[in-house]
């Protein structure tokens, strides 16, 4: 679930009225590395040191072809390459572009996606996304009674201390 809230744009539209557009919320703490390697563990026979051993090596292995020039396609993630960006507007010749023009580097990440007979696409990360508003979320959460609603201070979904769901079922 997509947690949103209402923003108020800071600049005014054409019609000279600052428009509302939601924003999507952070919740819990940020999900690194060592928390992914686990989780996969937990889903497969690896262990969770086999697991930090694979991602630390395949981040390697990416940047190591990102800045061989080359494009890495993950299947079912999505592409990564690398984009440079330059100062100034340019120059007027050829000849005269140089690696001095470029201000900076970033690594560009695009979805994959697939399409549907009836010509939908739809994005790998982004598939079954669904959004509520935060304001409902906090009566949701004030209505549970009680109960276990995530509310426990661990900063993981469903609130912890559950065993996860068996990914073969």
């Amino acid at each position: 679930m997509l947690i949103y809230k209402a923003v108020q744009s800071n600049i005014a539209s054409k019609d000279k009225k600052k428009k509302w557009h939601p924003c999507l919320i952070k919740m819990g703490n940020v999900v690194d590395t060592q928390m992914i390697g686990e989780t996969i563990a937990e889903r497969s026979s690896l262990t969770a040191g086999d697991v930090h051993n694979v991602i630390r090596n395949l981040m390697a292995v990416m940047r190591e072809q990102l800045l061989n020039s080359r494009t890495v396609k993950l299947e079912g993630l999505g592409t990564f390459t690398l984009v440079c960006q330059s100062r100034c507007k340019g120059v007027d010749e050829e000849a005269d572009v140089s690696p001095a023009q470029i201000t900076g580097l970033r690594c560009q990440f695009t979805p994959e996606y697939t399409r549907d007979a009836g010509g939908n696409i739809t994005r790998a990360l982004i598939q079954g996304a669904s959004y509520i508003h935060v304001n409902q979320l906090t009566k949701a959460l004030g209505a549970g009674g009680g109960g276990n609603t995530g509310g426990s201070g661990d900063d993981k979904p469903g609130g912890g201390g559950q065993e996860a769901p068996d990914p073969a079922a």
